[in-house]
C-alpha cells in the first residue's frame, strides 16, 4: 500500500474532480453496512454493549444506490464489502444489494464476512449467483465463551457439514487459529476460528483486548479504505463505528441527501486524521492502544512518510 500514498491524501479541500481522482487512485475497499441487525453479542465485539439485536434498521435503498452509483462513476475495481457490525446474511436483502452492485460496478469484487449462523449450501449458491466472489465464514462459540481449539474444531465440522462443499484444512495452530479453504466455482471461501484474546483488537477502546498496548507504528487503513455505517455515516476505520459515543468525533461525513464519497474522503477531518497516523509517534485518542494492522516498517517507509509530510505542509502553505 505504500506505493499508493501521496501528499494529496494529507491535504484537505480537493475540488470535486480532484477528489474523485484521488479516491480512485487511493481506495481499494469500500465497506457498506446495509442494515443494522446482528444476532450475536460476542464478548470481543462492541455489540456486547451496543444493542444491535432488538431491531433491524435498513440503510435506505436510495442511499445505497447513491454509494454504488458513485463507485460506478469511477469504474471502481476494488473490493465492496458488506460486513461492519451487523450479521450481513441475516437478511436476504443482501442478495438484492449484491445484484445491484454487480450490475453497476462489474469490475468490483463483492465480499463479506459472516458468523455463518444463517449459511448453508443453497445460500452459498444464491450469494454466488447474485455476484459475491469472496466469503469469510468466522467460527464463533457462545457469546461469552473464550476460544477453545477443540470446540472450534467441532463448530467447524458442523458448519462445513451444513455448507456441504469440498474443503481442506489450511491452518491448525492450537490456541490461536483453525482454518479451512472451501471450494465453490471461482469463489474464495475461508472458514476459520481465531483466538481474539491473542490476535484481536480493542475496537477503538471498546473491548478489553490489549488495552495496555501503546501504538507508535503508522496506520494506513484510512488511506485505502472507507466504511459506511447503516445510518449513512462514514468512518475512517473498521474499528470505529458511529453508534459508539466515544467514536462520534471521528465521523467523516454523511451519505444522506447529497452525500459524496469522494468529497468526504478528501475532507479536512479525513486528511488531518490520516496525517496524524503517518508517523512513529504515540497515537492519540481511540488509536492510542490499537494493535490492528500494524505494518512492517523499514527505512524506505520512514523516508516516504517524511517526504509526504514535507510535501503536504508545502502544499498547505501555498494555499494560505
Amino acid at each position: 500500500m505504500w506505493e499508493r500514498l501521496s501528499a494529496a491524501q494529507l491535504v484537505p479541500g480537493a475540488d470535486p474532480g480532484a477528489a474523485r481522482d484521488l479516491f480512485k487512485r487511493s481506495v481499494t475497499m469500500v465497506e457498506i453496512e446495509i442494515f443494522s441487525y446482528c444476532n450475536r453479542r460476542c464478548w470481543f465485539c462492541p455489540n456486547s454493549k451496543v444493542d444491535r439485536i432488538s431491531q433491524n434498521v435498513l440503510m435506505p435503498a436510495a442511499m445505497y444506490s447513491r454509494i454504488i452509483d458513485q463507485l460506478a462513476e469511477i469504474s471502481f475495481d476494488g473490493v465492496i464489502a458488506y460486513s461492519r457490525y451487523n450479521e450481513p446474511l441475516s437478511d436476504r436483502i443482501i442478495l438484492d444489494r449484491l445484484r445491484e452492485a454487480q450490475a453497476k460496478v462489474p469490475m468490483a469484487r463483492l465480499h463479506t464476512n459472516t458468523n455463518g449462523d444463517y449459511l448453508d449450501h443453497d445460500y452459498v449458491r444464491y450469494l454466488y449467483d447474485a455476484g459475491m466472489r469472496s466469503l469469510n465464514v468466522q467460527l464463533y462459540l457462545k457469546n461469552d465463551e473464550r476460544y477453545d481449539h477443540e470446540q472450534t474444531r467441532k463448530k467447524a465440522a458442523l458448519t462445513l457439514k451444513r455448507i456441504n462443499l469440498p474443503h481442506v484444512l489450511t491452518r491448525d495452530e492450537p490456541g490461536v487459529w483453525l482454518e479451512y479453504a472451501v471450494t465453490y466455482k471461482d469463489m474464495s471461501i475461508r472458514v476459520y476460528g481465531r483466538n481474539f484474546a491473542v490476535n484481536g483488537t480493542n475496537r477503538g477502546g471498546q473491548v478489553d483486548i490489549m488495552q495496555d498496548y501503546v501504538r507508535t507504528a503508522p496506520c494506513l487503513m484510512p488511506f485505502w479504505s472507507v466504511y459506511v455505517d447503516y445510518n449513512g455515516l462514514l468512518m475512517p476505520c473498521c474499528n470505529l463505528r458511529s453508534d459508539v459515543p466515544e467514536h462520534r468525533d471521528y465521523v467523516l461525513g454523511d451519505m444522506a441527501g447529497d452525500g459524496d464519497l469522494f468529497l468526504h474522503y478528501t475532507s479536512r477531518q479525513a486528511a488531518l486524521f490520516r496525517k496524524s497516523l503517518l508517523n512513529h509517534q504515540v497515537k492519540e485518542g481511540v488509536c492510542q492502544n490499537c494493535h490492528f494492522a500494524v505494518p512492517d516498517i523499514n527505512q524506505d517507509c520512514t523516508d516516504i512518510m517524511d517526504r509526504l509530510s514535507r510535501e503536504a505542509e508545502g502544499e498547505m502553505a501555498d494555499t494560505v
